[in-house]
């Protein structure tokens, strides 16, 4: 098919059956306006009207003839068509379609055509358009609305950067031996032909380069904006010919990746009506999306569903990383990441947009420009975030904010169920047992299901058992948690404290409370007359080592909790609003895995309130109203002890469901401690008088703890004691005991031992 054939009026409808048709038929407008052109120049550079510039003849010649061996070959290449997008790994068909571009000079010249190049190119792409084979280079040119002249400036850019042989031509074109490539104005040139003048062709020109900037990374010169070169880089070339389109820009891929892929969703059984109102709000006409929930509550998985409904891909931006780069190194990266969305029809997810207090100007400024960018180019934009973000500091832009929350008790259930189906479960595992006591949210019930079957693995059984169930839920801990409080093993029970019948009794209603919630909550209709404060909330006062921290065990021991020590040191911090932060954090945590929450030494954070007009006890009194809130509202178990009643505000009285006073031990208490301390296999002497250091030495349990303790190894190393605790061993760690706690102690308080220590 020769040149006449090719533009043949009758094939205008006529589809292309390759892209190697196509791209042949683009880039035959660009060789007949190159050999117009040359031909033209030849003819003044013979005539001696070029001047000294006539040293290039030579040039005109060899590029000459390259254009019109190409011309010549028209059709020669359309058995080496090019593949279709991603059909193979490398550019070697592209050879055969531009084969006639090197080589001996052709020995005659073509046939000539009389269209314009405006008429060639509507031409192709009117048969482009009526084609149902991928065309790239076509959807490329509609995507971005290319007017005539800027798709040939495409066209000569895609020629000149494929084609190396090519720079000697556009090295002529250009009348420069140093400028291989075209250029705006060269490319005008060759367009328009003999009748190019820049001030006609200004408007057409200075749209191209407005057309063609979300593509070509062109370095403009402002002073001439013309003498911008025209060269796709390797990203666009790959996108065009290369095996895999939709691979991201291997320059930034630090920084974005594809979130869409051809693998099948999970139905989203939870916040169904979340994507319902997304949606709603893209046909109102909103572009800006900003979902914020919990880790693994499905934001991620709502953009996929949602793209997949629209039929669209998502590029997804690391803006944690990104943003920690200087301005113009960010700008350029929010131009790929917009090319990227265009050439894979693709809306761009934001994601890791954490930042702090200090940060905050810079992260918010480069975050505006990110939706200036991007929905400049009329891309959809989702951020993704834990907290709400304040978008409307950031941006004036018309955007929908839609919260992801945690799945209430039947999707839970329904999650369990769904995820749990490829695992083989003990018959001991109870999956509403876990949507009732795990508040969790998708993602880490399907990420504790695996982790169980790991777990289960290691202990080599066969299926997945409760107590493996149960420690990788316990794994889904939030990593903010177990920065600011400790996992403490709660080993006590019923049996290893000593309490009055009031305070044991007061605790076990405690526990009743957790026990029969639901029953009382949900099967007897309390949750609508009491919404709120379901949780249970402890408060423990009393003198130092009567127990409390053990008592904090025994009720998780008793409820089957873990039990989550709060650091205070990490929680109270010297910047205004991060301790309130670490609060409200630590009890949303919490609630997650329906731990128990235990605050030792609490009259730290719940002190009383003042109104001294000063700004520090302003903060003060920010945190301990905080505090009030979170424990009521909590759901599950807080316990608080202290050494000093009188210092804790006396709004928490009110708040606590249970208030349970540690008193000091009388002697008759003192003696259940010391029998109940002393392990059962303690080999005791004969001269050990436990009613004695019961009567006469007035310690409390850990005091009394500590002298147990020391007496064991103080008996282990005397050499004389014959492998039994004596008397001796028992009041030399009461003396000791003495000493470290600055009492005074005389004889007289040891007789009528006092003869086995002094």
């Amino acid at each position: 098919m020769g040149l006449k054939e090719l533009f043949a009026p009758e094939l205008a409808d006529t589809p292309f059956e390759s892209y190697g048709q196509y791209a042949e038929s683009l880039f035959a407008c660009v060789d007949c306006r190159l050999s117009d052109t040359i031909g033209e120049m030849k003819t003044v550079f013979a005539s001696g009207d070029g001047g000294y510039k006539n040293v290039l003849y030579p040039d005109l010649e060899t590029a000459h003839d390259r254009v019109l061996k190409r011309l010549a070959e028209i059709g020669a290449s359309s058995s080496d068509e090019l593949p279709e997008p991603g059909e193979t790994e490398d550019l070697s068909a592209l050879d055969g379609l531009f084969a006639g571009f090197a080589g001996e000079p052709a020995q005659t010249a073509p046939e000539t055509l009389n269209l314009s190049a405006a008429d060639m190119l509507a031409h192709t792409q009117s048969r482009a358009a009526a084609s149902d084979v991928p065309l790239p280079l076509y959807f490329l040119c509609r995507k971005l609305e290319l007017s005539p002249f800027a798709a040939f400036c495409l066209a000569c850019a895609v020629l000149a950067s494929t084609q190396t042989n090519y720079a000697a031509v556009f090295q002529v074109v250009n009348q420069n031996g140093s400028a291989p490539l075209p250029t705006i104005e060269s490319a005008g040139r060759v367009y328009y032909g003999r009748g190019f003048s820049i001030t006609d062709a200004y408007g057409d020109m200075s749209q191209a380069l407005e057309q063609l900037a979300p593509v070509l990374d062109m370095k403009v010169n402002e002073a001439m904006p013309f003498a911008t070169v025209l060269s796709p880089d390797k990203r666009l070339i790959d996108f065009l010919f290369g095996p895999n389109p939709k691979r991201p820009d291997e320059k930034y891929s630090r920084f974005f990746a594809m979130l869409t892929n051809e693998e099948d969703l999970d139905p989203l059984i939870a916040n169904a009506g979340q994507l319902d109102a997304l949606e709603i709000a893209y046909q109102d006409g909103a572009r800006i999306f900003a979902l914020f929930g919990d880790e693994g509550s499905g934001r991620r998985f709502t953009i996929r569903h949602f793209c997949k409904n629209r039929g669209i891909g998502c590029v997804t931006l690391d803006c944690g990383k990104l943003f920690s780069y200087d301005f113009a190194f960010v700008e350029k990266a929010l131009w790929a990441v917009t090319r990227e969305c265009i050439l894979t029809e693709s809306c761009c997810g934001l994601n890791n947009l954490g930042y702090r207090e200090e940060e905050k100007e810079r992260f918010f400024g480069y975050i505006d420009l990110a939706f200036f960018k991007l929905t400049e180019k009329k891309i959809t934009v989702f951020t993704a975030s834990r907290e709400k973000l304040p978008l409307r500091e950031i941006t004036a832009l018309e955007y929908a904010s839609l919260e992801l929350e945690t799945p209430n008790f039947g999707e839970r259930e329904k999650l369990w169920r769904h995820y749990a189906v490829p695992y083989t479960l003990d018959d001991e595992v109870d999956l509403p047992e876990m949507a009732t006591k795990f508040l969790f949210t998708p993602g880490k019930i399907k990420s504790a299901l695996h982790m169980s079957r790991s777990l289960s693995a290691m202990k080599k059984l066969e299926k997945v058992s409760r107590a493996c169930l149960f420690e990788a839920c316990y794994n889904q801990m939030s990593h903010e948690l177990t920065q600011k409080a400790t996992k403490i093993k709660a080993t006590y029970s019923w049996d290893d404290i000593v309490m009055s019948k009031d305070q044991r009794q007061s605790l076990e209603y405690a526990c009743d409370q957790m026990r029969f919630r639901r029953q009382v909550y949900e099967q007897w209709d309390y949750n609508r007359k009491y919404p709120y404060g379901r949780g249970l909330s402890v408060l423990l006062f009393g003198a130092p080592g009567t127990g409390k921290s053990m008592c904090a065990q025994v009720l998780a021991n008793a409820l089957n909790l873990e039990l989550y020590r709060v650091d205070l040191s990490k929680v109270v911090d010297k910047y205004v609003g991060e301790t309130e932060k670490s609060i409200s954090m630590i009890f949303r945590e919490a609630k997650k895995c329906n731990v128990v929450l235990f605050f030792d030494e609490c009259d730290t954070l719940f002190a009383k309130r003042s109104d001294d007009g000063g700004s520090g006890q302003a903060s003060n009194n920010n945190k301990t109203a905080l505090l009030l809130q979170e424990v009521e509202a909590y759901d599950g178990v807080s316990v608080l002890a202290t050494n000093y009643k009188h210092n804790i505000d006396p709004a928490f009285f009110r708040r606590m469901k249970f208030i349970v006073e540690f008193q000091f031990p009388d002697p008759e208490t003192r003696y259940i401690l010391w029998n109940a301390t002393i392990p059962k296999n303690t080999p005791l002497a004969e001269d050990v008088d436990v009613r004695f250091l019961a009567d006469r030495f007035e310690f409390v349990g850990g005091n009394i703890k500590n002298c147990i303790l020391n007496a064991a190894f103080l008996a282990a190393g005397d050499p004389e004691a014959g492998g039994e605790v004596h008397m001796k061993h028992y009041l030399m760690a009461i003396r000791y005991e003495f000493v470290k706690t600055g009492k005074v102690f005389t004889k007289a308080d040891f007789e009528p031992y006092a003869k086995l220590i002094l």
